[in-house]
Parts: structure tokens; C-alpha cells; sequence
């Protein structure tokens, strides 16, 4: 497929559109596009906190006016993700729900989202109503000290509780996203046990990367080290026949869970101080490349920033043959 999609210079999205253009789509049933960068919380391990201290405006309706548009003509997204920072925090997000499978011809929208807001029953009823039957929600931590130590906002633990219980409750297809920092690697069991008692059975396990001058190093942890609590915690969601992903963890550290690494991402629309910044400071590697039949195809390695501060593991990866 083409992407055909043309937006006006002052949208500011130059970037990311012409990375989907270079990047094949012929595939892929979703795209994402990134409508805030405002944000209730503060985590310490934020991809776009930059973005959200400059704060950023929120992306204009003709943008995403102009992707319904083309899906609309092309039927060829099936999944349409809107995200943030918070996109909660939008002032007509059941607006665009809705136009996204009426006049944009999607079949599924997801939201990512911290879950805070979601605590208001009634809200969560109306975007359900307006098509947002998926949700993408952040769960860091399992108490509300780790959790206000990670999101530095007292009031997010309770918050999110609620918010994940009203989804269940209202039928919404829950999905959660770990974030694998310095902070809670230490604690991933009993995350994965906080999870399945909040009644989660998707949940997916991010090794944290710091993208560029983010200085967020002390969140950084070796995947090497936090292997052993990441794979207690899928051991633990596994048995109770949850649904678990990792991703940027070497898949060879992975053990009989190698098939749960996927690090595909759908392509983005977003602002181009932020794709930017994420192109230049997003590369992969591993010493073992070269001998590994797994690494550009299942497994990555690990990211450049990891190889900085933690050497190149080579002793702890071993290539796939």
C-alpha cells in the first residue's frame, strides 16, 4: 500500500509521515496517532517527557480528520490507537472515537492510557459507547508507594484501580504495559500477581530505554539482571493462562518464553520534535549478530544506550544457530 496521506506543513508531522511511506504497510492493521502531549503523572522513565515539559501542542482535529479520510476510501486499517502523553486528558476524545468507525472505517479503536481518569464510571460508559473497546493501561508498580515513587503522583495507584475495575466491569478489553526500570524490576512477580488479582489476562512487559539526552540513566537496569524477576513473572501470569508479550529483551535470555518477544511496532503519526529524536537514538545491536539467526528477524538485541552502560553482554547473550 501507499500511504497517501498529506498533511500541511503546520501540523508539524512531516517526520513520522515519511517513515510510514518508507516502511512497508501492506501488512499492518493498525496505526497510531498520537493526539496530546499533556500528562497527569510525571514517570520517572517517561519516552516523551521532553516533549511534555516543552509542552507541546495538542494535534490539530485536520489531522486526524484527514487519516480517517484516507481509511475511509482505503479500508486497509482495521485499528485505529489514539495516544499521548494522557489522551484521556482530551477534551472531545468520545468525538473522535466515534468518527473514527463512522466516518473513518475502523473496526477497532484502542486508547493508551494511565487509566486515572477511567475512574469515573460514567465516562468510561460513554467511551465505550463511542467505539473504544480496547485499552492499553499502564501499570508500573503494585503498591501505592512504588506507584507514587515511579509516577510521582500520590493519587495514580487508587485512581488507576478504579479506572482498570470500571473497564473490566463495562466489558472493555483490558491490555497492560510494565515498564522495566531500576525501580520495579525487583518486584515484577508481584506485579504479575497485583495484575491477575486486579483481573487482568493480557499484560505485556516493556524493557525501559533511554532515548537520547533524556537523562533518565538511573532507570536503566541490565536485561541480564532483571531477567530471573521478568521470567518469575511470566511463570506466574502463565499459569493462571493469562496472555503475556515482552519487548527490546535479548530473546535469548528468555528461556521457553523466546516466543512471547515481539518488538513490531505500528507505524506512528506524531509531532516531529519527537520522531526526531526517538530516530536518532533508537538503535539496536548485539556482538552476537553476526552468528545469530534470531537477531533482525525475532529478537533485536539491546538497545544502543543499554551496550553503553552495561557493556556488550556478550558473555550472557548466546547467538541462535
Amino acid at each position: 500500500m501507499t500511504f497517501k496521506l498529506q498533511l500541511r506543513q503546520v501540523d508539524r508531522m512531516d517526520h513520522s509521515l515519511q517513515m510510514i511511506r518508507e516502511q512497508s504497510v501492506e501488512n499492518e492493521d493498525t496505526i497510531i496517532v498520537t493526539l496530546t502531549f499533556r500528562c497527569n503523572s510525571r514517570c520517572r522513565f517517561c519516552i516523551i517527557e521532553k516533549e511534555i515539559e516543552d509542552a507541546l501542542p495538542d494535534t490539530d482535529d485536520e489531522v486526524l480528520r484527514r487519516v480517517l479520510e484516507l481509511n475511509r476510501e482505503s479500508r486497509h486499517f482495521k485499528r485505529l490507537t489514539l495516544t499521548g502523553a494522557e489522551v484521556t486528558l482530551l477534551d472531545d476524545l468520545e468525538g473522535a472515537a466515534r468518527r473514527a468507525t463512522t466516518e473513518g472505517g475502523f473496526e477497532v479503536v484502542r486508547i493508551q492510557t494511565n487509566g486515572r481518569k477511567l475512574r469515573d464510571r460514567e465516562l468510561v460508559d460513554r467511551l465505550m459507547a463511542a467505539g473504544i473497546r480496547e485499552y492499553f493501561v499502564s501499570i508500573h508498580a503494585h503498591t501505592p508507594e512504588l506507584d507514587a515513587h515511579v509516577t510521582r503522583a500520590p493519587a495514580s495507584f487508587r485512581q488507576m484501580k478504579e479506572g482498570v475495575a470500571n473497564l473490566l466491569d463495562a466489558g472493555a478489553r483490558v491490555i497492560t504495559n510494565t515498564v522495566v526500570t531500576r525501580d520495579n524490576y525487583l518486584h515484577l512477580p508481584a506485579i504479575a500477581a497485583f495484575l491477575l488479582d486486579l483481573g487482568i489476562r493480557d499484560a505485556q512487559f516493556w524493557n525501559f530505554i533511554e532515548v537520547g539526552d533524556a537523562a533518565q540513566a538511573e532507570q536503566l537496569v541490565s536485561p541480564i539482571e532483571a531477567a530471573p524477576y521478568l521470567l518469575e513473572a511470566l511463570e506466574i501470569l502463565d499459569a493462571a493462562g493469562a496472555a503475556t508479550l515482552v519487548k527490546w529483551f535479548p530473546r535469548c535470555i528468555l528461556g521457553r518464553f523466546g516466543d512471547r518477544l515481539d518488538n513490531h511496532q505500528p507505524q506512528m503519526l506524531t509531532r516531529d520534535e519527537f520522531q526526531m529524536r526517538i530516530g536518532e537514538n533508537f538503535g539496536f545491536g548485539c556482538v552476537h549478530s553476526s552468528r545469530c539467526t534470531a537477531f533482525g528477524r525475532t529478537c533485536d538485541g539491546t538497545h544502543d544506550r543499554h551496550r553503553q552502560v552495561f557493556g556488550d553482554l556478550r558473555d550472557a547473550l548466546q547467538p541462535f544457530s
